[in-house]
């Protein structure tokens, strides 16, 4: 993957005549994109040809390898930047390996973007004290979601979806949610760790996810959500298809592609295409409206807590992005309609198990201290006036890490699948 992405960068580079440019480029997005098509789709698209189901099985008894999708994004990602001559093509093999290859991101992200990382393997970057205090606050506060507010969780969230025929409405309802606010804090905590960690070398990764729970429609949700993933979307995908230069029409055609694309890059499932469709349709009522705002700033601004409508915006929101995941977290449509059935019904008005809404409310800190360092560059960054104050901030969640983590093995990120 490396070589191709390289070479054929460097090919493209070389050729001034457009047409030839196009079809080198046809050809490395071929190259780079059969092996994660291959592996994710080759199951999907056997099974539904005549005569080929016998082939299904022996087709995807391979090894899968580790962060295939997100070196394929950022191969193709960077042969396309090239083509668009958003940066020259990298003369040194061992750099652009090296980009391609760095571990902090490679298993689960952020995306890097070639324009902004790439030139930063060119030169030598010894981090400062700042920059080192800045990544151990990014580190402490993605290990306490993970081995504390995760950790906590994934069991909950499990027993939740796999027993879902004997619970009421409102367990399931909350276990959902829980799943939500389990996604956010496994997956961002890897996030946070892969910056501290790939800053402490020099490299500054892409923030993936800005507090995403604070906010006032889908739009800005998405915007703060896997951001990397969004940006390589925008750029390699909607803004291509014309993006919202066409009328209401197209926009919401591009709106609902990107994410039905979204939802196969998930998985070969129906309940992936499903989640991706439900959160294009989202975006629906909001285009034909004229009400899809895209907001300058965090929601609250300057105020200790946020207005009314604001406060409503909000709550929405977090409840179509929950009621999605329903989707996203089962294995087959019999699971979705069973909690679909079983939540929409008025068993919802039923109390529901303890050691779900317990296990809910564990995340009632986190938000909220979030909520509290919703303007700042990251949630640990403390006051500056003070060191002892940040150390002993810093040591407090070391602590309180230590204290609540689970006693049990440590599971993988839930986001190391896709």
């Amino acid at each position: 993957m490396i070589t191709v992405g390289y070479l054929f960068a460097r090919a493209i580079e070389k050729q001034e005549n457009q047409s030839t440019r196009k079809a080198i480029l046809t050809v490395g997005i071929v190259i780079l994109g059969f092996g994660l098509t291959y592996i994710k789709y080759s199951g999907l698209i056997l099974g539904n040809i005549t005569g080929l189901q016998q082939w299904q099985a022996s087709a995807l008894h391979i090894l899968v390898p580790l962060g295939i999708s997100y070196y394929t994004f950022s191969s193709i990602g960077y042969i396309v930047d090239v083509y668009r001559r958003r940066l020259p093509a990298e003369r040194n093999f061992i750099t652009y390996s090296s980009y391609i290859s760095f571990f902090p991101h490679l298993l689960s992200g952020p995306i890097p973007s070639s324009v902004n990382v790439l030139p930063q393997f060119s030169k030598i970057t010894i981090p400062d004290l700042a920059k080192i205090e800045h990544s151990a606050g990014e580190i402490i506060w993605g290990l306490f979601k993970k081995m504390v507010l995760a950790a906590h969780a994934e069991k909950v969230v499990n027993y939740c979806y796999a027993s879902y025929d004997d619970q009421n409405g409102s367990t399931l309802f909350l276990g959902v949610m829980l799943f939500n606010l389990y996604l956010y804090a496994d997956f961002s905590a890897y996030s946070d760790i892969a910056r501290g960690v790939g800053r402490l070398m020099g490299i500054e990764l892409t923030q993936n996810f800005k507090m995403p729970f604070f906010s006032r429609n889908p739009g800005e949700f998405w915007r703060r959500w896997h951001t990397s993933l969004r940006k390589w979307m925008l750029d390699y995908l909607y803004l291509p298809l014309g993006g919202n230069r066409g009328g209401k029409l197209q926009y919401i055609m591009a709106i609902v592609f990107i994410f039905s694309f979204s939802g196969l890059w998930h998985g070969a499932n129906m309940t992936f295409v499903c989640w991706g469709l439900l959160n294009g349709i989202y975006f629906i009522p909001y285009i034909l409206t004229d009400s899809m705002t895209r907001y300058k700033d965090i929601a609250g601004a300057g105020r200790l807590l946020p207005s009314l409508k604001e406060t409503g915006q909000i709550a929405f929101t977090f409840l179509l992005t929950t009621l999605s995941r329903i989707f996203f977290r089962a294995p087959n449509m019999t699971v979705v309609n069973g909690l679909v059935t079983k939540i929409f019904s008025v068993s919802i008005f039923a109390a529901p198990i303890k050691i779900v809404w317990t296990k809910v409310i564990m995340f009632v800190p986190m938000l909220a201290f979030e909520w509290v360092q919703r303007e700042k560059l990251y949630v640990l960054q403390l006051s500056r006036t003070n060191a002892y104050i940040r150390v002993a901030g810093y040591l407090a969640v070391i602590v309180l890490t230590w204290l609540l983590h689970k006693e049990q093995n440590a599971s993988e990120y839930y986001y190391f699948k896709f």
